[in-house]
């Protein structure tokens, strides 16, 4: 298979690169960054010879993506929006794009399908993956072969928000949990990169919503935790109210604040996302348990030289 990879220097790119090549694909890279899973440096917002190879391949799994909770919302409108826009139009093949389960917003039922409706939040990354879905979706009910998969928490080696991040605020003692009714998502990266391969391969996901995600709850506290016995620091658990109070305004668990606003917004939704219809769909389910890939995550982190050795 012929496959383009858009975001081949990021965390999920360069891993769903990787998967590729291992299992033997023709597989081309493109990112605005050079690596050694970057065959093209090239802006996707601009023309290119990136576009060929869009037009050429059999499949293009587009994760090229501003993330983050600050910017300029012009800036995160050229590179989800309209470099969504473009990889779609030069697209002749299958397109596989990576979206977010952020869209859902931060109040939302237990156990949430892909049917139910998505949610601006103002934040500009939730609200520009809400509009780069619709213009695929939309491009797919033209006719185009197109899937739209939604990542859970995605942390493991190379995680930036999910791993590296709050390592660095545990060690500095700038991270604080809230108490209650609170859970996340997490999924490790392996599982990711399977059900993304999987989106490519798989005849019948064509037109489908799927979301990729542990399909259970996990208590911030307890996530987090794994991280803070492996530094050694204390995770304070706090009432929502007292951080929401000292909580910065932006910031994805990158201020000083204990927590950002946008972050404390997201970290205390109640529910969890089904992944029953990716299971039905692709035969995927998450094989990585979270004690499983903690350990991965913490043998990565102790290779990096980001925590002590054991």
């Amino acid at each position: 298979m012929r496959a383009l990879v858009t975001g081949s220097s990021g965390f999920l790119g360069a891993a769903v690169v990787r998967a590729l090549r291992e299992r033997g694909d023709d597989v081309t890279g493109v990112d605005v960054r050079p690596s050694a899973t970057t065959d093209l440096v090239a802006d996707l917002t601009a023309d290119g010879p990136w576009q060929r190879a869009a037009g050429e391949a059999d499949v293009v799994l587009h994760t090229a993506a501003l993330v983050g909770e600050k910017g300029a919302p012009d800036r995160f409108w050229q590179v989800n929006v309209v470099g969504t826009h473009r990889v779609q139009a030069a697209t002749r093949g299958r397109l596989v794009h990576l979206s977010s389960i952020v869209v859902h917003g931060p109040d939302f039922p237990d156990q949430v399908t892909e049917d139910a409706p998505v949610r601006p939040t103002g934040n500009p990354y939730t609200d520009t993956k809400i509009a780069s879905e619709h213009l695929v979706l939309r491009a797919g009910a033209g006719g185009a072969d197109v899937v739209v998969v939604r990542p859970g928490d995605v942390y493991g080696p190379g995680s930036v928000p999910w791993t590296v991040r709050p390592v660095q605020m545990l060690q500095r003692r700038q991270l604080a949990v809230p108490s209650g009714r609170a859970v996340l998502s997490p999924v490790y990266v392996d599982d990711v990169v399977a059900g993304a391969l999987a989106a490519a391969d798989v005849r019948a996901a064509r037109g489908e919503v799927l979301h990729l995600s542990s399909g259970v709850g996990v208590p911030p506290r307890e996530f987090f935790g794994h991280y803070a016995r492996l530094v050694g620091r204390p995770l304070p658990v706090l009432p929502r109210a007292l951080l929401s109070a000292a909580a910065a305004p932006v910031g994805l668990l990158g201020d000083r604040a204990p927590m950002s606003r946008r972050t404390l917004e997201y970290v205390t939704h109640p529910g969890t996302y089904s992944i029953a219809r990716a299971a039905e769909v692709l035969g995927w389910r998450p094989v990585v348990g979270l004690d499983e890939g903690m350990r991965r995550t913490a043998q990565w982190l102790r290779d990096e030289g980001l925590v002590p050795l054991a």
